[in-house]
């Protein structure tokens, strides 16, 4: 009798097993996590393709900003979330910095595993239209008039916006002072009032250049932009600076694999539908089509690049 219920048991965990393994995923709402303030590029891509894949899923995505500490808030939160696919991070370019700048993070980047980048962009310098600065010379000389006489918003600490800002001191051989906020919206809305004098966003600032709410100085690409075509580079300026920025998605590293390739299958169409891929060129971002393996690739390299871009530049990113 005791082999018998011993047995039943044994049958009734394998079939429960069984019956979770093929439980359809998602079985209630996923959660994106954002690791900026609502209202920026990041925030924007995840809630277009958020509301494509509730449509897909018949679950909603909520969307969960959790900005602060130069995206490390967001990032440790799901860093420490169960990995089975329903708390999923979209973040950018400090994922990469952060643990070249910071001594003690407060998440292990080996933690979480890159699923999909959505594509790279490049630093673009903007300044408030009512900005005395008209050039880059003209910015180059109140840089240089006096210590800290040229400011510089950003979206957080170790965040492209800063790299790009600290890059561009070095470049020039003088101080700058940096100013972080806890995200591009609120940054950008001391740019256009001109409490600061300017931040390196992206394309995604077009609009409001061609609107006449901002200038474009210079955009850090080795070839002028498709999105902003009367936008000059640095370099034919002269000056040899090119950086940007990249946006992507990443779940616990613990996640098993079979709910990463769905999720990456199932983010991936919904990027590739009209209105989404549609709302994200907008933006200026070039789609990325490469694989999860490409994508993890990317980011090694990319953190290689950057340390080497440290260590060349001699540039003191002031990051506690």
């Amino acid at each position: 009798m005791t082999r018998l219920i011993k047995s039943l048991c044994g049958f009734l965990l394998a079939a429960v097993a069984v019956s979770s393994f093929a439980a359809p995923f998602p079985e209630r709402p996923v959660t994106f996590v954002v690791a900026y303030t609502p209202g920026g590029v990041t925030d924007v891509y995840a809630r277009a393709i958020g509301a494509k894949l509730g449509q897909m899923w018949g679950q909603p995505v909520l969307v969960d900003n959790k900005s602060g500490g130069g995206t490390i808030i967001g990032t440790q939160y799901v860093s420490r979330a169960p990995g089975d696919g329903y708390t999923v991070l979209v973040t950018s370019y400090a994922f990469t910095s952060n643990p070249v700048l910071r001594k003690n993070l407060a998440y292990d980047p080996a933690s979480l595993s890159p699923l999909l980048l959505i594509g790279t962009s490049s630093s673009m310098l903007v300044l408030g239209a009512s900005s005395p600065l008209k050039t880059l010379a003209d910015v180059v000389a109140r840089a240089k008039s006096a210590p800290g006489a040229l400011k510089l918003a950003s979206s957080g600490m170790a965040s492209s916006p800063h790299i790009a800002a600290e890059l561009f001191a070095t470049q020039i051989g003088a101080e700058i002072v940096h100013i972080p906020y806890k995200g591009t919206t609120p940054a950008m809305a001391d740019v256009l009032g001109g409490q600061v004098d300017g931040i390196f966003d992206g394309p995604s600032a077009m609009p409001n250049v061609r609107a006449g709410k901002l200038r474009a100085i210079a955009i850090a690409k080795a070839t002028r932009h498709p999105m902003a075509q009367e936008v000059p580079t640095f370099r034919e300026l002269g000056m040899d600076l090119v950086f940007g920025s990249w946006f992507g998605f990443f779940v616990p590293s613990s996640t098993p694999q079979a709910i990463q390739q769905q999720l990456f299958a199932d983010i991936r169409t919904a990027i590739d539908d009209p209105v989404v891929n549609d709302r994200i060129s907008k933006t200026g971002l070039p789609i990325f089509q490469g694989t999860q393996a490409q994508f993890q690739e990317f980011l090694k390299a990319e953190a290689a690049r950057f340390k080497n871009l440290v260590q060349s530049t001699g540039t003191k990113f002031v990051v506690e």
